[in-house]
């Protein structure tokens, strides 16, 4: 694969400014697939029908996206797959990245046109909170929940509460992850300091099935084809699933060049509704089982069907001896909420990610996350695809509400 160039500001020297005493390569690696078993062989694609026509006169119809191939990627894969982005008129390049700062590095040096990022990163790229800027809209999160906190057999019967989290090795994918901001609340409302009471590390994700097998760490946050692997490899078991922290949470996200979007309002709409389309149809239960055989497959996300299944279908073992049924493991609603911007804007606040910048009052907050979320244009899409479009007022996290109005609040709570 071509290595992306550092141009646009962003030099491996300045990676090291994203994470705290990490390289810059063990602390912004990638997702890379790994797992027991061969993907399935190859398989008919389901039957897809349209939902929308194809917009006229598109200003471009070449269009460059980067992914990371992990099931939260699976709406902008899966369009590939059933050719929908060939009905809206578009001719996509889907280009594969191995870790998240190769991906943040392309995309800022203008590499791609659009891409799929973990959900805080385009707040964090657009308003210039680590080095490397660009400025972009994000119109879609690519999946709500469908991630989980996965703990060594080795100490089954010790962890059970947030508490027994003191002194063990947590391993996190990324500072500006979900996985990061909402794993540290968590430890929080046990007493903990995540500072100083637990020894997070930033690590590949695709290494830390292994390394919870072999001791290197206790326990992880990640996207849910990790804690299954885990099951699977007898390397852990499932202690929580995020969405029991955070319902319907935002995971991973779609975010569009602003120069490109501005220039190509056309394509763009093409690309929400190529995008879109695929998300509903993977979001209906009915098509999940037949999505996890299709996305197995090794041009698509290249990852065991088995491991695949359970995550999509919420069937799945937790590696306690437990069989569980949760259709709403992982979903794939996109629209943007305004709140979600707000709290892990504030959260990024709270944990020194925001660089030099403060934001003091909930129309600060408001302000800066509407200035990346392209609500509008994902409500214009969704409403005529029948998707959900209606804003959420409020969160609950961890028991709490979040008051996307009143964001200092909840900071002040969870200080305390």
């Amino acid at each position: 694969m071509h290595s992306p160039s550092f141009s646009g500001g962003l030099s491996r020297r300045s990676l090291l400014g994203l994470g705290a005493g990490a390289s810059a390569a063990a602390l912004l690696a990638a997702c890379a697939p790994a797992g027991p078993g061969a993907p399935a062989a190859a398989v008919e694609p389901p039957t897809f029908e349209p939902s929308l026509p194809a917009p006229e006169n598109l200003e471009q119809t070449n269009i460059t996206i980067g992914f990371v191939p992990i099931t939260c990627s699976s709406p902008i894969v899966n369009a590939a797959a059933l050719n929908i982005y060939e009905h809206y008129g578009l001719n996509v390049t889907l280009r594969r990245f191995t870790g998240w700062a190769e991906l943040w590095i392309a995309f800022v040096a203008g590499e791609l046109d659009a891409t799929q990022f973990l959900a805080p990163m385009p707040l964090a790229i657009h308003h210039g909170f680590a080095s490397g800027q660009r400025s972009l809209r994000l119109p879609y999160v690519t999946n709500i929940n469908g991630n989980g906190i996965t703990v060594s057999q080795r100490l089954a019967g010790q962890v059970e509460s947030p508490e027994d989290f003191a002194g063990l090795r947590l391993g996190l994918p990324f500072d500006y992850s979900v996985h990061n901001l909402l794993a540290r609340d968590y430890l929080v409302s046990g007493g903990l300091d995540p500072q100083t009471d637990v020894d997070l590390r930033i690590m590949r994700p695709a290494d830390m099935v292994t390394a919870l097998a072999v001791g290197q760490i206790d326990a992880f946050c990640l996207p849910d084809q990790f804690n299954q692997r885990a099951v699977v490899e007898g390397a852990g078991f499932i202690h929580a699933l995020t969405k029991d922290l955070w319902a319907e949470h935002p995971c991973c996200s779609f975010a569009v060049a602003e120069d490109f979007a501005a220039a190509n309002p056309n394509t763009y709409t093409a690309l929400l509704r190529a995008i879109g389309d695929s998300a509903l149809f993977i979001d209906d239960p009915q098509r999940r089982a037949e999505t996890a055989s299709l996305m197995a497959q090794p041009a698509f996300l290249g990852l065991p069907e088995p491991v695949l299944t359970a995550v999509l279908t919420g069937n799945y073992p937790d590696g306690t001896g437990e069989e569980h049924s949760v259709p709403d493991r992982i979903g794939f609603q996109p629209y943007p909420h305004e709140s979600y911007g707000v709290w892990m804007l504030d959260s990024m606040q709270r944990w020194g990610l925001t660089g030099e910048q403060t934001f003091t009052t909930g129309a600060e907050y408001s302000a800066a996350v509407s200035e990346v979320f392209d609500s509008q244009a994902a409500a214009d899409v969704l409403g005529a695809l029948g998707g959900i479009t209606q804003e959420r007022t409020a969160e609950t996290v961890l028991g709490r509400t979040f008051d996307p109005q009143n964001p200092l609040e909840w900071s002040k709570q969870a200080a305390s």
